[in-house]
């Protein structure tokens, strides 16, 4: 009989899957998993455009990391950049014609390839199971919050 795993290695196992097929995915678009992350951030925000520091905080990526993504994206057509008209030190940038274009056929790919990941689930499984990790996100984010990960990690250093 084999041992159960952890929920955190199937979840593991899960991303992984998920994973390849967005590669896959954006692939097509000539674009990569991290690229879309970036698109999605600016695509999820409510306002026309976003700071670089702003974008940074979305994606949790270090700022030269997201001012490497930003420039290829540039580079592609599907964002644009500009400075502040009243603090030139603040780069924004914001999704091209292009960019949205692509977001809003990324979302309709990403829709069909959520259902087909919950294929096996009742249509109430669905809901459950949405609504679960709804819930453990929002315990997570009140965890980092509240540096719970930072604390946790220190104290098991000194043991």
């Amino acid at each position: 009989m084999e041992l159960q795993k952890p929920w955190s290695v199937v979840y593991k196992e899960i991303y992984t899957i998920m994973e390849k097929n967005k590669n896959h995915m954006f692939r097509e678009s000539g674009i990569t998993n991290a690229q879309m992350g970036v698109m999605i951030a600016l695509d999820l925000s409510q306002k026309p455009r976003l700071t670089m520091k702003e974008l940074e905080k979305k994606v949790c990526l270090a700022q030269s990391t997201v001012a490497g993504l930003v420039a290829r994206l540039e580079q592609k057509g599907l964002v644009e950049c500009g400075c502040d008209s009243e603090d030139r030190r603040i780069k924004w940038v914001r999704r091209s014609k292009t960019g949205i274009e692509l977001c809003e056929h990324t979302r309709r790919e990403m829709h069909k390839m959520d259902q087909d990941f919950l294929s096996g689930l009742t249509p109430e499984e669905r809901e459950l199971f949405v609504q679960l990790l709804f819930k453990v996100r929002a315990s997570l984010e009140d965890m980092e919050a509240g540096d719970s990960f930072v604390k946790k990690d220190a104290q098991n250093e000194k043991s």
